[in-house]
């Protein structure tokens, strides 16, 4: 008998230059789900409900996008490997996008609109050129399914000081550009961080040049047909990427709905405390890389399933102190400190398992239905990532406009106060209640994931003794 030998798996260095690329994916994301709202309503002065119909119609343009390039993704092989060519040649398009987003041409409003729908419509397809290749690469750093968590987890240990930027850092910078009603400081802003973006990603994709290879197998395997019904069985008989999907779904709508509205929140609710927002960023980085530490370990021992429904059930007991005394009309500082801290706790750890449940679930489809189809599987998380910052987005933008928001008024109306802040507490949660029944379903327990551990050491990636070249 032959000895298996395992294909080469990526670096403990390579995981952690790899992740690097989550600074300017976070960044771009981040920037958008918390500003491009306000950007629209105060710097453009498009109404928030024609803003949130922007994000809508782009969702369809998506729901048609996003898969098509995961099956290409998957179909490629080329020199420079699977995934690294597109996040190469994507990066500097995303970024120049991330800048027309952000600026305000000297046209009459109804230009204003048409431009905003075309920008922001062409910024999302960017978007997914990039992110899904990069979403779907960690697949071939190991097969280890808890590495690959411990993976998501330095990923996003880079996106929270990313996020630190954002919610930090960004508003001081436009101060200093000019001022956050200043559109020439948005421009000059998005002009530094998008040129910065653009660097890190190639970097990040080429720090894998020796993993990311070309694969003289898969002309193989492309003479084996595989019709479109067969290709799209990895999604749709996948119990376990529906289950998390759905989980992860709603812990990002609650979670986008109040990042969207948080400064609207700290600007009225609070009176003008945006200064506030500081500590949330700082509490998100520390969060972020304190997690490399202990997240593998954890997840070994209860696994992503019962991970997920744990801090599911603990947001939902943080955002209660924020909403009780937001009720009584007082807001205490602590309270709402503590929801928002305690929430960037939680969010950020059922993001890391979120996203290594999805890997695991392409590998679910594979050996269940015997199509590779990771890019693919992976395009459903972009596009459901997508969909709820634009569902967010409009549902806030929606309840602003019907309580008489109004970005000319110094102070808004109680009714739009209120909804501000049930929009910031009652909706997550009924978010992360919805996270905990979908995971209930979800068909990998822990040892669940070790049996598909076994699978996938006996049959992905290896290769005989006869098959290496000498």
């Amino acid at each position: 008998m032959s000895k298996q030998v395992k294909r080469k798996e990526a670096s403990e260095l390579q995981y952690w230059l790899y992740s690097v690329g989550n600074f300017p994916n976070n960044i771009i994301f981040m920037m958008v789900g918390t500003y491009i709202t306000y950007f629209y309503t105060n710097i453009l002065q498009i109404p928030a409900v024609m803003a949130g119909t922007i994000f809508m119609v782009a969702r369809l343009v998506d729901a048609v996008t996003d898969p098509l390039m995961g099956m290409i993704v998957d179909r490629t092989n080329t020199k420079m490997g699977k995934y690294r060519p597109y996040i190469i040649a994507g990066a500097p398009f995303l970024s120049i996008m991330f800048i027309l987003l952000f600026s305000s041409p000297n046209i009459p409003q109804s230009g204003k609109i048409a431009y905003a729908f075309v920008t922001y419509i062409i910024y999302s397809l960017a978007w997914t050129i990039v992110q899904i290749p990069q979403l779907a690469l960690p697949a071939i750093l190991t097969n280890d399914l808890a590495k690959r968590t411990r993976i998501q987890a330095i990923f996003q240990a880079f996106g929270s000081v990313a996020s630190l930027v954002v919610s930090a850092w960004a508003l001081p910078i436009l101060k200093a550009l000019g001022g956050q009603e200043n559109a020439g400081a948005w421009l000059k802003f998005t002009i530094i961080f998008g040129v910065i973006s653009a660097i890190l990603f190639i970097l990040s994709a080429m720090s894998v040049n020796d993993v990311d290879v070309y694969d003289p197998d898969m002309k193989v395997k492309e003479r084996q047909k595989t019709s479109l019904k067969e290709t799209f069985s990895v999604i749709t008989k996948n119990r376990a990427l529906l289950c998390v999907l759905i989980a992860y779904g709603t812990d990002m709508f609650a979670y986008q709905i109040s990042n969207s509205l948080r400064i609207y929140f700290f600007q009225y609710n609070m009176n003008g405390r945006e200064d506030l927002i500081t500590y949330i960023g700082y509490a998100s980085t520390i969060v972020g890389f304190a997690l490399v530490l202990f997240i593998q370990p954890m997840v070994k021992r209860t696994g992503k399933r019962m991970g997920i429904i744990a801090v599911e059930a603990l947001a939902v007991l943080f955002t209660l102190p924020m909403l009780i005394t937001g009720m009584t009309g007082a807001y205490a500082v602590s309270a709402v400190m503590f929801t928002y801290i305690a929430i960037t706790f939680t969010w950020t750890i059922n993001n890391m398992l979120s996203r290594a449940a999805v890997l695991d679930s392409a590998n679910y489809a594979q050996i269940t239905t015997g199509v590779n189809g990771t890019a693919l599987v992976n395009s459903t998380f972009t596009f459901v990532n997508k969909c709820c910052q634009a569902f967010s987005m409009f549902f806030g933008g929606a309840i602003l406009t019907a309580t008489g928001y109004s970005a000319t008024l110094e102070q808004q109306t109680p009714q739009c106060l209120k909804s501000i802040l049930l929009l910031c507490t009652v909706g997550p949660i009924l978010g992360y209640v919805a996270s905990i029944i979908a995971m209930y379903f979800y068909p990998l327990s822990r040892q669940g994931e070790v049996e598909m551990q076994k699978t996938l050491d006996k049959a992905v990636g290896l290769v005989t003794d006869n098959e290496l070249t000498i």
